[in-house]
């Protein structure tokens, strides 16, 4: 169960780099600096051999406060969830919904 935590953990690497890519080139900052601002809050990525930390961490990234109002609101499912695995389940689909949307083009447009 540790080894497929630690894989999880260890596959949201390159969807959290994709999601921030998205997010700043598709400028779905609300504010300018907005990311920055968020990563500034919550530090860096947790290590792969913390997967509920890491899961908590790509939850508080994708919807932060404010919102960028890119991602389903997935906290919730996230403390609700029973085990690491789930927990990290919930941060995966999540960040993957959200990666989908944004290359569609899907969200609300950005107050003016």
């Amino acid at each position: 169960n540790a080894a497929k935590c630690f894989k999880m953990a260890e596959d949201l690497e390159p969807l959290v780099d994709e999601w921030y890519g998205l997010v700043r080139l598709g400028e779905w900052e609300r504010i300018p600096g907005q990311l920055d601002l968020i990563k500034s809050h919550i530090g860096e990525m947790p290590p792969r051999e913390e997967p509920a930390r890491r899961a908590t961490w790509v939850a508080s990234l994708i919807n932060p406060i404010p919102a960028l109002g890119v991602a389903y609101e997935i906290r919730p499912a996230l403390l609700m969830a029973r085990d690491t695995i789930t927990m990290l389940t919930v941060a995966t689909e999540g960040i993957r919904l959200s990666i989908e949307r944004l290359r569609q083009g899907k969200n609300p447009p950005k107050p003016e």
